[in-house]
């Protein structure tokens, strides 16, 4: 009988130490988990900051890029019309008479 209890005895004790190991275990899973979890939320935050600041760097190049044509655009137009003005003022006389010929059918 008393073989049974020290079986008995012995099995309990392994049962608790099952028991203790699953769970620390469990614990030990969690803190993994919460550790992940952190982890993730961090490269996600750097990542997002990452893709902010390139996307600021880019709008500004674009920003910068528009408003370099603009300038062009802009300087092209004046220099178009510096040259109509030109021509204007070398040639109304001629472009009167041409328009005047022309709406009197000669």
């Amino acid at each position: 009988m008393e073989q049974m209890e020290t079986v008995l005895s012995r099995l309990s004790e392994i049962e608790g130490a099952a028991v203790a190991l699953e769970e620390k275990a469990a614990e030990q899973k969690k803190q993994i988990a919460a550790e992940y979890e952190a982890k993730t939320q961090a490269f996600d935050k750097e990542i997002d900051a990452q893709t902010a600041e390139k996307l600021k760097a880019l709008n500004e190049k674009l920003r910068l890029s528009a408003e370099n044509e603009l300038l062009k655009m802009k300087q092209d137009t004046e220099r178009e019309l510096a040259a109509m003005d030109a021509e204007y003022s070398q040639n109304h006389e001629k472009l009167a008479a041409a328009i005047f010929n022309k709406m009197i059918g000669e």
